[in-house]
């Protein structure tokens, strides 16, 4: 480790001085600090993980969701925060209901929160509030659902007759050789 390596349990006492009433749980797990917060603090949770001179996690390296419907609070969304300068992640997550599809958006902190944004509301239906531009990202604009439900039938992809070969972006493979 070097000199300036910020020490782990270091990093998560800041945090928990920090922003007391944000956080519900936290665990080191692997050597990875994991924290669950209430979503309404988010925004205000990232700002102070970017801007404390102590940590400053100055990226946003991902952020993904996952579904677990056997859970009262089904979908997580984990945000992966890095520290370049101490060489030092910390995984943020945030439970909520499957009713309760809005976020904040990260976009004014981070840039890189657009497309992951953009990637979870696309795969998820979670929409994140004051994002500029959330639109699908993989999915063409029409597509009917979201796929990385537990509940998505997975039979709703549509023929392969209807898909429409005009479309911005489909390259016909035959004209390619």
């Amino acid at each position: 480790m070097k000199d300036y390596d910020m020490d782990i349990m270091f990093a998560l006492t800041v945090i928990k001085e920090a922003m007391p009433k944000s956080i519900i749980a936290s665990d080191i797990v692997n050597g990875d600090t994991h924290i669950r917060i209430k979503r309404e603090d988010l925004l205000q949770f990232a700002l102070f993980l970017k801007n404390d001179a102590r940590l400053e996690f100055d990226m946003l390296s991902d952020l993904f969701a996952v579904d677990y419907p056997k859970r009262a609070e089904r979908i997580e969304v984990i945000y992966n925060f890095y520290s370049i300068k101490n060489n030092f992640r910390v995984f943020v997550k945030i439970w909520s209901k499957i009713d309760e599809p809005e976020y904040p958006s990260l976009t004014s902190v981070y840039n890189s929160a657009d497309w992951f944004e953009r990637e979870v509301y696309d795969m998820f239906g979670l929409k994140f509030k004051d994002h500029p531009d959330l639109k699908r990202i993989l999915n063409p604009d029409d597509w009917v659902g979201h796929p990385l439900l537990k509940d998505y039938p997975l039979r709703q992809r549509p023929e392969p007759k209807d898909i429409e070969m005009d479309a911005p972006g489909y390259v016909d493979l035959e004209q390619i050789k």
